[in-house]
């Protein structure tokens, strides 16, 4: 425990001391100059000594989860205990991970004797890795005369780790698989055709499809079966995570390759509660990681750690490296969710014959973003030359994005262009209009 002077001491200090001054000149003035100081270091001890022994009578704990979820507001609870007979003034600062940038105090206020607080402190991580929390300090004095502060530290260090979003996973498995989905913005694509996978011979019910009766079941039950199907399970799938300089633009205190990586995620699981498979795949200038297509058991948990570790290495991305490697690695028609980003139609022209190429052995989905600050530029209203040349350049960026998406779809590549914060609803959508309308 450390001893520290408070402001509100040097103010007094600083008044006894004009008295001792102006004692000089009236000379009346100079016993109450001694007794103000006498006072005042009389008042100073007794709140040292009051302070060091209600210290000891006081407790901190922090609790915090060994998991956290990126981009999402998180819960830190701080307990405050005071078992002493006198209220505290208390501050409370914590040693919060160099991640969250946040310097200010946890809790300033006045505890009651023999009370317990408890508050709850919400921050939002912004990047995956390992937080490490350090030490609490608390700084304690007497609430109504504040001139000696007691410094009390508590080691109670703890690392937490911030993995792609699992609570964004969980909702939106919540939203997909509930009856009001379409209120959250999940679309219900109506299923085109037949179902073409056998699932169980079943009784006949009045408007069910008369070729699907099945005759031998039915002379044997002696009343009518029929066949029911369901759509085809077991597609392979893979999320393709491009991990260049392009997507690492930040939108909501996230960068795009954040983004996708949450929508790598939630998009897995649901595709695992359809029965399908689910890979990954990584590239920036070299490839990352990958898990080959699968639905057992630990699936979502491997691509879940596999996420955790993935970082932009700031380069060019080899788009001809990972299509040979899908080439070589992918050997059965899949679906391929390639998230990337293109600003300009040159970006995709130049990386438009690989695109082509993965259309044609698989069904390919380019999954790329709008610029929302240059769209509000865009949007708003242009008063002066300057404002007009950037609201000019704003719809021309905009209007190339378009063309983009006209230019994929003609070469054969089904196209989302998406806001970052729309991207795991929008990707959902494109996957279950995929099953619904069979495509392969």
């Amino acid at each position: 425990m450390k001893l520290y002077l408070t402001n509100r001491f040097f103010t007094a200090a600083l008044a006894a001391i004009g008295l001792v001054l102006l004692s000089y000149s009236y000379g009346s003035l100079y016993w109450l100059s001694v007794a103000v100081l006498v006072a005042l270091l009389l008042v100073a001890l007794y709140e040292m000594v009051a302070v060091y022994l209600a210290a000891k009578q006081l407790a901190v704990y922090r609790e915090v989860t060994a998991q956290w979820s990126m981009g999402d507001t998180q819960p830190i609870e701080y307990t405050i205990i005071n078992k002493s007979a006198r209220g505290l003034a208390v501050e409370v600062t914590d040693e919060l991970p160099y991640q969250l940038q946040y310097r200010d105090s946890i809790l300033k206020g006045t505890l009651d004797s023999a009370s317990t607080t408890v508050q709850e402190h919400n921050i939002r991580p912004t990047e995956r890795g390992v937080y490490n929390f350090g030490k609490l300090h608390t700084f304690v004095s007497l609430p109504k005369l504040s001139l000696i502060q007691l410094r009390k530290s508590w080691d109670v260090s703890v690392k937490t780790a911030v993995y792609p979003s699992v609570i964004q996973m969980k909702n939106m498995e919540l939203q997909v698989f509930s009856q009001t989905a379409n209120l959250m913005g999940i679309r219900k694509v109506r299923e085109i055709g037949e179902n073409d996978e056998f699932e169980q011979i079943r009784d006949y019910v009045v408007g069910d499809n008369l070729k699907s009766i099945n005759w031998k079941a039915t002379s044997r039950r002696g009343e009518l079966m029929v066949n029911q199907y369901e759509n085809s399970k077991s597609q392979q799938i893979y999320c393709i995570i491009d991990k260049g300089r392009a997507m690492k633009m930040p939108f909501h205190g996230l960068t795009l390759l954040d983004h996708s990586i949450n929508t790598a995620l939630v998009t897995s699981n649901i595709i695992l509660r359809k029965y399908d498979k689910i890979g990954l795949l990584t590239y920036g200038s070299k490839v990352g990681a990958i898990i080959n297509a699968d639905a057992q058991k630990g699936q979502l948990q491997k691509i879940t750690k596999a996420l955790y570790d993935q970082s932009t290495d700031f380069a060019e991305s080899n788009i001809e490296l990972i299509y040979h490697t899908i080439q070589q690695r992918i050997r059965r028609r899949s679906i391929l969710l390639l998230f990337t980003n293109f600003e300009h139609v040159q970006d995709m022209r130049r990386r438009l014959r690989y695109l082509k190429s993965l259309g044609k052995k698989h069904l390919l989905v380019v999954i790329f973003f709008t610029n929302a600050e240059i769209e509000k530029v865009a949007e708003e209203p242009a008063t002066t030359v300057d404002q007009l040349y950037f609201k000019t350049m704003a719809q021309e960026s905009i209007m190339a994005k378009q063309r983009i998406v006209t230019e994929l779809k003609r070469n054969g590549v089904q196209v989302i262009l998406s806001k970052p914060e729309d991207l795991s609803v929008n990707t959902i959508n494109k996957y279950l209009e995929i099953k619904a309308r069979r495509m392969k």
